[in-house]
């Protein structure tokens, strides 16, 4: 009797053991079941990104590739050639018959205009040999003239008529030449400029062709600069660039004009000249400097944009490519 009683006594634990394994395994099975959910869904989610990241590393590619196919343009070579400063219209004014100078009136460093008088010589002799000259034409004119008329009246044969036109015309000659040496007496400017040298001085007997005075002309400058000859594959007339003077330091702009004619062979250079916008700057014939040009780029314009235009297209495509890829895994 007492077995049974202890033995009913000791069953309720037992259910109550039972009941706890019970609730322990659903809330295990629950856990499960939400862990599988989860990891399904982590499992999309990272394959989405991965399908993403691929794509962009794709189209970064393509865009390296790009640039690497059309890099920047580098900046266009800068070179420098020296050069002077020079006149466009340069002389050396000479005397054309020997005589004493009389009269020199401008100076060296003096201006002067055009048609100006340089010098003057003394030409009283020449001026005595044209009085007698044209005394002589007018004594030819009155005897050729008063055989005329005789030969009018059959007073004088035909051959003194002949004989008389004939002296009036030497005599006329005669005078014309010395009337053009009368007017070598005086020497005008050619041009308006400044007197740069003086060779001859006023009181001094100038041999015919002796020079007397170097004179250039103020305004009009341009510039002589020497040149690498293999320039000549892009230099051209037209071009520009900027000359600073060494003797002031300014900075002046110029533009080609004319190429030299021959390449000196030792040196392997070309003269070639270029008009000067000297603008407020000093500038005078004589002073030197450097011309600084921009060498034309090689690269077309064209070319660069195709090149662009390609990298784009790879770039779009590798995105393109990577889109459909993300899009054929499973979400």
């Amino acid at each position: 009797m007492s077995d049974i009683e202890q033995v009913d006594e000791g069953s309720p634990p037992a259910e109550d053991g039972n009941r706890k394994l019970l609730i322990g395994g659903g809330v295990l099975a629950v856990a499960a079941a939400i862990a599988g959910v989860v990891y399904a869904g982590s499992g999309d989610t990272q394959w989405s990104d991965n399908a993403t990241v691929a794509s962009a590393e794709q189209a970064e590619l393509a865009a390296g590739e790009g640039s690497d196919a059309a890099p920047e343009p580098e900046p266009e070579p800068v070179l420098e050639a020296r050069g002077v400063i020079a006149a466009k219209n340069e002389s050396t004014v000479a005397s054309r018959m020997t005589a004493r100078i009389t009269s020199m009136p401008y100076r060296e460093g003096r201006s002067f205009g055009k048609g100006a008088l340089l010098a003057r010589f003394d030409c009283s002799t020449i001026q005595a040999e044209l009085n007698a000259a044209r005394a002589a034409t007018a004594a030819y004119q009155k005897t050729y003239e008063t055989n005329v008329e005789l030969d009018s009246y059959e007073a004088v044969g035909k051959n003194e008529v002949a004989v008389s036109r004939a002296n009036l015309g030497r005599a006329q000659a005669e005078a014309n030449a010395v009337s053009a040496q009368l007017r070598d007496c005086a020497v005008y400017a050619p041009f308006a400029g400044t007197v740069v040298e003086e060779i001859a001085s006023r009181g001094e007997v100038a041999a015919s062709g002796q020079p007397l005075l170097r004179i250039q002309s103020g305004g009009d400058l341009e510039a002589d600069l020497i040149v690498p000859s293999n320039w000549l594959t892009w230099l051209e007339p037209g071009a520009k660039f900027d000359f600073v003077i060494d003797e002031t330091g300014a900075s002046i702009t110029g533009v080609v004009t004319r190429l030299g004619a021959s390449v000196d062979p030792v040196s392997k250079t070309i003269r070639i000249g270029a008009n000067i916008d000297r603008g407020d700057a000093l500038v005078l014939p004589g002073m030197s400097g450097t011309a600084t040009f921009e060498k034309p780029s090689e690269a077309p314009a064209e070319t660069e944009e195709a090149g662009e235009g390609a990298a784009e297209g790879e770039a779009s495509g590798a995105a393109t490519e990577g889109a459909e890829a993300d899009g054929s895994q499973p979400t």
